[in-house]
């Protein structure tokens, strides 16, 4: 299992909601996991990402940095992005990429994780609303599933305690 160097146990998982633009980024003083296409905008200690699409993008946008792949999507996506890792876990865990990002953090040693970014709805920084995501409904995480889900992952983590920003699901309130 790999462990991360580092004077502390926590670190700061960043989602693409709206709410992160709040945030000086730069400013976090601790390892920060992020996801999908936040590199355009900041680079992270680590990027996350599972989706062919998004990958691509970073081979179109000639990104120079690693990116970690769950092992499912990193054997179905290889040659996709050059630059990948490969993140170990279970076959038949199917994890959101923010939710990857709180397994991989454990993976690595850090049990306390301050989650940001993470709005909810159909609204991203990097993306526009198209013809499957035009409701909160449609081809989005529902409001439960953070939840549960989070919840699973401190069962799996005992130790992890995650802590969300005040905007955490704001486009379900």
């Amino acid at each position: 299992m790999l462990r991360a160097a580092r004077p502390e146990n926590r670190c700061c998982i960043i989602g693409n909601g709206a709410s992160r633009l709040q945030y000086q980024l730069d400013k976090i003083p601790y390892t920060t996991f992020g996801c999908n296409q936040l590199y355009q905008d900041f680079q992270p200690t680590y990027l996350l990402a599972q989706d062919r699409n998004v990958l691509q993008q970073m081979n179109t946008d000639n990104y120079q940095g690693e990116v970690w792949v769950p092992h499912q999507r990193y054997r179905q996506h290889l040659g996709a992005y050059q630059r990948m890792r490969c993140i170990q876990g279970r076959a038949n865990e199917v994890w959101l990429t923010g939710e990857w990002c709180i397994i991989f953090a454990a993976q690595l040693g850090y049990d306390r994780m301050d989650v940001i970014g993470f709005d909810g709805g159909p609204d991203s920084m990097y993306r526009d609303r198209t013809d499957t995501n035009q409701s909160r409904e449609h081809c989005q995480v529902n409001a439960e599933r953070y939840g549960k889900t989070f919840a699973r992952l401190q069962q799996m983590y005992p130790n992890i305690q995650i802590k969300t920003d005040q905007n955490f699901l704001q486009a379900y309130k």
